[in-house]
């Protein structure tokens, strides 16, 4: 099932709630239907009364499970395609830092910083041939893929951090998976290895009185942490994922993340395949300004699966340390959604004819 809206937790809770309801109802009614029914039979005369009488009454039965199992169950899968989209920039060998778009910002941002500082990094980058598309293919898009799922990684933990640091919930209930936890994800993942990596073990913030970071105070702790530093365009970023105390996280594949617990499990893939997008190019020119109006720009998919467990139909206390999954691909969804970006963000079709418009006006004035 494909649903525009993320309200998969909410729908799920709901969906048990009108079930349980069904079944107080169905109850009822088969008790009342039994004894009309029995008032009839009372007048069939036969030998073969009680056969009839068990071979409906099993049928009935069965009828009203098979419906009840259908909804009881069916409903347990979702699905969502997020796409989000980049524009490669040819000239300056680099991808565009697009403003008030989230993901395209972010991912910029974090290739300076991994280029600033990962000597491997910078000369695979920017010994690329840009311009030719087999190489870019080759060399580009499989960074951009790590680039992306690390932005998906560095969301989900700031959502969770956010989501939990509230006194509502308890410690005893909760576990924070830092870098360490998941080896099979950092080994994989050249800029969440980098970035998340201790100051101490990297030389840049070694030999640099430069300070630029950023304390976060918790209910856990009075001291507070740095959950972030920058020096000399190097970047610090504290990583951890506060998920509830029985949850799993491992690489299933190569692009794909699973995260488990006892009422659901997400898997989330990251793809970026080469598939172009179409993106207007007087976007290109008269909001963005670019020069180069035939760089291209290339869809980064989000492939998100959701399961809710059987069991959890029959569990009835603490939902409330699974709500984050709602918010959170909601969230996500507006960072980085191209549809919604031009949609929403700057309603590109409303905007348009304004910046034609003042165009226009500016050449005659020329």
């Amino acid at each position: 099932m494909n649903d525009k809206n993320f309200n998969y937790m909410n729908n799920f809770l709901d969906n048990k709630k009108k079930i349980l309801e069904l079944i107080v109802v169905s109850i009822f009614l088969g008790i009342g239907v039994s004894l009309i029914s029995s008032s009839i039979f009372e007048y069939i005369k036969g030998e073969n009364k009680i056969l009839i009488y068990s071979i409906l009454g099993l049928l009935l039965i069965l009828i009203c499970l098979i419906y009840l199992i259908r909804n009881l169950f069916g409903k347990r899968k979702f699905e969502k395609e997020i796409d989000g989209f980049f524009i490669l920039n040819r000239t300056q060998k680099n991808i565009t830092n697009i403003d008030n778009y989230d993901y395209s910002s972010k991912i910029f941002e974090y290739l300076q910083s991994a280029i600033a500082e990962d000597e491997e990094i910078k000369k695979d980058w920017l010994n690329t041939n840009f311009g030719d598309i087999t190489e870019e293919r080759i060399k580009i898009l499989p960074y951009i893929q790590e680039i992306s799922e690390y932005y998906f990684l560095e969301a989900l933990s700031t959502h969770l951090s956010s989501f939990f640091n509230n006194t509502k919930f308890k410690k005893t209930k909760l576990k924070s998976y830092k870098r360490n936890d998941i080896p099979q994800i950092l080994a994989s993942n050249r800029f969440l290895d980098l970035f998340s990596k201790p100051m101490e073990e990297r030389a840049l913030f070694k030999n640099s009185n430069q300070d630029n970071f950023i304390i976060k105070f918790t209910r856990d702790s009075a001291e507070g942490k740095i959950i972030s530093n920058y020096k000399r365009g190097a970047m610090f970023q504290y990583f951890d994922l506060k998920l509830p105390a029985e949850s799993k996280i491992v690489r299933k594949k190569n692009s794909t993340i699973l995260i488990s617990n006892r009422r659901f499990e997400i898997s989330i893939t990251t793809n970026v395949s080469g598939v172009n997008t179409y993106i207007p190019i007087e976007y290109k020119g008269l909001y963005l300004g670019l020069k180069n109006l035939h760089d291209p720009a290339y869809i980064t998919n989000f492939s998100i699966k959701i399961t809710f467990n059987r069991s959890s139909f029959f569990k009835s206390s603490s939902w409330e340390y699974y709500q984050w999954l709602d918010s959170f691909l909601d969230e996500f969804e507006k960072n980085a959604s191209e549809k919604y970006y031009f949609k929403s963000k700057i309603d590109w079709d409303r905007i348009y004819p304004i910046i034609k418009t003042l165009q226009n006006k500016h050449d005659k004035i020329r």
